[in-house]
């Protein structure tokens, strides 16, 4: 303590010494006010030299300035969580959970910015230094042991994989490793080329591999190889890393890669490719397919490496056939010898014992309802923490309507395989209790239902898949008049448009009515009662996942041409996709929910104008003589649009020109009936952990709220929320459920916070946040906000409280450079030509 205290006095002493020295040999002349040096006189032909010089002694006393700015900062903490200090020998006056420093470790940061303030212009270097390295001392003595949520020192980047080696990207052909590989590659060939899609910024060139297969040899194939640089003794533990861009064609064709970086094979499989996945991972679009990408991770072999081969093997069985794909990023990698790793989180409080999320955000606090995936009696998790519910799957038509009507024919009126049911309730198969089970229990209205979905191009009945339109052709064609293929599609029957609507129309009345009312004709009774919904999926993802990002930059305006046309849904308008709105048929699918849920207006209009309804919407009994009163909904479902990949920027445009003009075009319909056509923008938000992902979806966000500023839609939900961990995030990647690190937690808590900050920003606009896992994992090994052990995770605190899980985790402000700034009230979002937007 003694040589501190003589340490200090000499650092005293030392800075009086200067200053006084300073000011006796250059003292700041009076008229200096406030800090600004006086300028020097030296005549008319002097002004703009003394410009200049004032300039330049401006800007060092504001970078002086800004940096005691932060080092006051750093001396006081923030509002959260100021510092502590403590003046005992052990700290025990202090709570260590949040950050402290001991008494006699402020005096150098004190000292020094003592002397910042008091310094001279002539001495502004000597100042800025002393007090930079003054402040990387003291935020070396900041102390807190990490056992509270909301706060955490840097625990350093843990034991992270380096690059230890890599292919020059000189490649050339090679004999085939296997000998079953054609010699001359059937004529495939292979090239360096440019990164060929939208987001090509910072992207390295691909190796781009031309395939072709002769149909006679076992598997077709291609052998390149490139030099390693460095030559590299590989240790153990090391990893082959590269990524693979393939096309929707690609389905069926490829085996294997076959690498070898020594003198051994290592083989790593193409067969588990997505290409029906349901969120894959989307790319873009490149020579007119949507493409794909797969990250493989492959143990290397140990030793010294010169050479890397890669060589791509084809299926077996297959017949003549070419095809591309495009490798990039190929890396050796090693675990860092001079990394730590770093401890797993320990998540100590119980779901029972934490705040229930519903008590912060409900529509009595003008917040929002929160929910989960889970049908079924409301219990545990569910029931403390959640108010709205829904089911992944039990709505889907693949569930519901499993049987075909006996009426639907195909063009040339040849019966449908699985058409054959006697039209009417025997189609249909409902998940009544999963329902009734949400409504019945807590207290009355207590719990909420949201349902998912009556049409999408995935999970519906064979006998519905088959259906394509009368005159369209298949594949886009840049243009509207074409249908896509969904998924399962087997066989391909032409039916014509009437036929097709009155599928779309029955199966709609049929599911919704189901719950919505007491009628019999549709399953239902009055000693049952209504299963009532908060909302309802009426259509899942129909805009194409790629196509967007080429489109919107060529026509901001554009949506017509970026949809999906799923064959059975598109056959509804035919030939007329391309004409009015009113025979589109996202519009009649939208439409048809209107009429199945009506409100009073809509029963009023569908009396009136009963007689110019099309024949197909009166053959089945869905009314009584034209009146519709008896389905009368005093509060009928939101009825959503529900999308993902919606932080993409062209494609949130994309569905904004979708909702816009069909909802204008409703508002002149005569069945209109007061509400919008669409009347909330469902976002998914089956994210990743991202440096942009809050901003990026504040930008969606935004777009919507001005529909609804201008009384277009109703509002927002993000019906499906989770996040993944990738490689690319603090800490690294990771699965659930596994347990994260410190690192990987407080990154998935600091995303958290992010968006629920962002929510609540934009409450007034959001009916429901519905988190895709109620515990462990959500969709495709993403984390909710419990972990397996149903804990709280940090995904929790930070959901609870945003500002103060962001402010106690700065460490990661680097990495999340700028974006709880971008989603502060008041912060101008840039919409491009649609002008900003300021909340």
């Amino acid at each position: 303590m003694k040589s501190d205290r003589s340490l200090i006095k000499s650092y005293r002493c030392l800075a009086v010494i200067i200053l006084f020295s300073v000011f006796a040999v250059a003292p700041v002349p009076a008229a200096a006010a406030e800090g600004e040096p006086t300028l020097p006189r030296n005549g008319a032909d002097k002004v703009g030299a003394v410009e200049l010089e004032s300039a330049r002694h401006s800007d060092i006393i504001d970078e002086l300035n800004k940096l005691i700015a932060q080092a006051e900062a750093l001396r006081a903490g923030n509002a959260e969580f100021p510092l502590q200090i403590s003046r005992t020998r052990d700290g025990s006056d202090v709570n260590k959970a949040f950050p402290w420093v001991y008494a006699r470790e402020t005096k150098g940061l004190d000292l020094a910015l003592w002397f910042a303030r008091r310094a001279p212009i002539f001495w502004a270097d000597e100042a800025t230094a002393w007090l930079e390295n003054a402040m990387e001392d003291f935020a070396g003595k900041i102390k807190a042991n990490g056992s509270d949520p909301y706060f955490r020192l840097d625990p350093g980047p843990g034991k992270l994989a380096i690059e230890i080696s890599a292919p020059t990207n000189s490649w050339t052909a090679r004999a085939p490793l296997d000998s079953r590989v054609p010699a001359d590659f059937a004529g495939g060939t292979y090239e360096l080329i440019p990164y060929p899609f939208a987001d090509s910024e910072g992207k390295s060139d691909l190796l781009k591999i031309n395939y072709a297969h002769n149909g006679t040899s076992t598997f077709g194939g291609i052998t390149v190889q490139s030099p390693l640089s460095p030559t590299v003794d590989v240790p153990e533990g090391s990893t082959i890393e590269f990524d693979v861009y393939y096309p929707k064609s690609a389905q069926g064709k490829y085996m294997r890669w076959r690498i070898r970086n020594i003198d051994s094979n290592l083989d790593s499989y193409l067969r588990d490719y997505e290409y029906n996945n349901l969120n894959p991972d989307w790319v873009g679009s490149y020579n007119g397919e949507s493409w794909l990408r797969a990250h493989h991770s492959v143990t290397s072999s140990v030793g010294m490496s010169s050479n890397f081969v890669l060589e791509l093997h084809g299926e077996t069985s297959r017949p003549a056939e070419t095809g591309t794909l495009l490798v990039a990023d190929i890396k050796i990698t090693a675990p860092d010898p001079n990394g730590v790793a770093l401890p797993d989180v320990v998540n100590r409080e119980n779901q029972s014992v934490v705040a229930p999320l519903k008590s912060v955000y409900n529509r009595e606090n003008e917040r929002f309802m929160v929910g989960a995936i889970g049908t079924g009696p409301v219990t545990g998790t569910r029931a403390r923490h959640y108010k709205i519910f829904v089911d992944g799957n039990n709505l889907k038509a693949e569930s519901t309507h499993p049987l075909g009507p006996s009426w639907l024919k195909s063009v040339t009126g040849e019966a449908l395989s699985g058409a054959d049911t006697t039209p009417g309730l025997g189609e249909y198969n409902f998940p009544t209790d999963a329902y009734q089970a949400i409504r019945d229990s807590g207290t009355p209205g207590e719990y909420k239902s949201h349902a998912h979905v009556l049409a999408w191009y995935n999970q519906a009945p064979a006998w519905m898949r088959q259906i394509i339109p009368a005159n369209l052709p298949a594949g886009y064609n840049g243009t509207t008049n074409f249908y896509g293929l969904g998924n399962g599609v087997a066989t391909k029957v032409p039916v014509d448009k009437e036929m097709s609507r009155r599928v779309q129309f029955n199966h709609t009345m049929h599911v919704m009515r189901h719950f919505l009312t007491t009628d019999a004709k549709y399953g239902s009774s009055a000693s049952r009662g209504v299963i009532p919904f908060n909302s309802w999926d009426v259509l899942n993802e129909e805009v194409h996942e790629s196509r967007h990002g080429e489109l919107i930059p060529q026509d901001p305006n554009n949506w017509r041409t970026s949809l999906k046309h799923t064959n059975w849904l598109v056959a509804m308008s035919d030939n007329l996709i391309g004409g009015g709105l009113e025979e589109h048929y996202i519009y009649l699918l939208f439409k048809y929910a209107h009429i199945a849920a009506p409100n009073a207006e809509m029963a009023a209009a569908y009396k009136a104008n009963y007689a110019d309804l099309p024949e197909y919407m009166t053959l089945d009994g869905h009314d009584a003589g034209g009146s519709i009163d008896a389905y009368v909904v005093d509060n009928p479902p939101k009825l959503t649009y529900n999308d993902y990949g919606i932080a993409t920027r062209s494609k949130a445009r994309t569905v904004y020109n979708m909702v816009r003009e069909l909802n204008t075009a409703w508002l002149s319909d005569p069945l209109y009936d007061g509400r919008p056509l669409i009347e909330d923008i469902g976002i998914q938000g089956h994210d990743s952990v991202g440096k942009t992902l809050a901003s990026d979806n504040q930008y969606a966000m935004a777009l919507y709220a001005t529909l609804v500023d201008q009384g277009l839609v109703s509002g927002i939900s993000y019906s499906e929320f989770d996040l993944k961990m990738p490689t690319s995030a603090p800490g690294g990647g990771a699965i659930a459920p596994a347990v994260l690190n410190v690192r990987q937690s407080d990154a998935l808590g600091y995303e958290y916070a992010l968006m629920y900050k962002l929510f609540t920003k934009f409450a007034p606009y959001i009916d429901h946040i519905i988190s895709w896992g109620v515990s462990g994992s959500g969709w495709q090994g993403s984390y909710v906000l419990f972990d397996g052990e149903d804990n709280a995770n940090a995904g929790y605190y930070g959901a609870v409280k945003p500002d103060r899980f962001i402010l106690g985790h700065s460490y990661l402000d680097d990495y999340f450079e700028g974006e709880y700034e971008k989603i502060q009230d008041g912060y101008q979002i840039d919409l491009g030509d649609l002008g900003t937007y300021t909340r």
